[in-house]
């Protein structure tokens, strides 16, 4: 009876380690050049308004979701706090993923159901706005994924 419970509690331990939110391994995602030129969105921004200055890229995702695969959840981007203040990135799909937008400190859902089988891959069109007078010249942006597993 000892060992019963013993492996019950075992089996729910497991299966409470794979509920919650965990960080997805990006790392097999490629960024199509290094460097972000940024341009000054207006070049006499209204009264008022802070000068802007955006960018734009493309990244090829490749979300590694096999640990979760054949769970439900959702996937969000994040992007932590800036040093140099309100950064803004939006973005289009070519449709596995979700479009969207989001602010520096915040996350965004990217993908919502079935975790598939290994890669979830997928081309975004990011763009990136930014407060001209704050942003400094060499800023790096940590964008990062993250998943909220149900649980079983």
């Amino acid at each position: 009876m000892k060992r019963v419970i013993a492996a019950c509690i075992l089996f729910c331990a497991s299966a409470l380690s794979l509920a919650g939110t965990h960080r997805v391994d990006d790392s097999a995602s490629q960024v199509t050049a290094n460097t972000l030129r940024m341009q000054w969105d207006s070049v006499a921004p209204r009264s008022g308004e802070r000068p802007t200055v955006s960018g734009a890229l493309t990244v090829w995702v490749r979300l590694n979701l096999a640990p979760w695969q054949g769970r439900n959840g959702r996937v969000y981007m994040t992007l932590p706090v800036q040093a140099s203040g309100p950064i803004t990135a939006t973005w289009t799909t070519q449709g596995r993923l979700l479009p969207g937008s989001l602010r520096a400190g915040e996350r965004t859902l990217v993908y919502s159901g079935a975790m598939p089988a290994g890669l979830l891959e997928d081309t975004i069109r990011l763009t990136i706005q930014a407060d001209g007078q704050k942003l400094v010249r060499t800023e790096q942006l940590n964008f990062s994924f993250e998943i909220d597993v149900e649980d079983l």
